[in-house]
């Protein structure tokens, strides 16, 4: 519930920001270190960071889901509760995972943000315009 909350009113309160400043790849990496997807929202790629956010609640939500049963589990097959054993350290590993991707992604689009609009100029107006000052 609260989660619903936070995705809900999170584009409420964030700030429009202007697209022509540079983004900090330092700041990207601290609010990639707060939750994944962090980084994302920050270089204002919100459907990325839906997705991270997304993914790494649902690997967590597994990972609780088998270790749990694991904890709990009473049968005689040991096979069984090996397989929970194997299935929380799988979901473990990509809560990992997906929180590294988004930070290292996160840090990569904030040094390469204002590589679009560089590779947007059109050059030959460019030259013109300095040829003719």
């Amino acid at each position: 519930m609260i989660l619903v909350s936070f995705l809900t009113a999170f584009p409420l309160i964030a700030q429009e920001s202007d697209s022509t400043l540079q983004k900090s790849p330092s700041k990207a990496a601290s609010r990639a270190l707060l939750f994944p997807g962090g980084g994302q929202f920050y270089n204002d790629q919100k459907i990325k960071g839906i997705l991270l956010l997304g993914a790494a609640l649902g690997a967590g939500f597994l990972y609780i889901d088998s270790s749990s049963k694991y904890k709990n589990y009473e049968g005689i097959d040991m096979s069984e509760k090996a397989k929970y054993l194997k299935l929380r350290n799988k979901y473990g590993w990509w809560v990992g995972f997906v929180y590294i991707y988004g930070l290292l992604d996160a840090i990569v689009e904030a040094h390469l943000h204002p590589f679009r609009d560089v590779m947007s100029e059109d050059i030959e107006k460019t030259n013109t315009m300095k040829k003719e000052q």
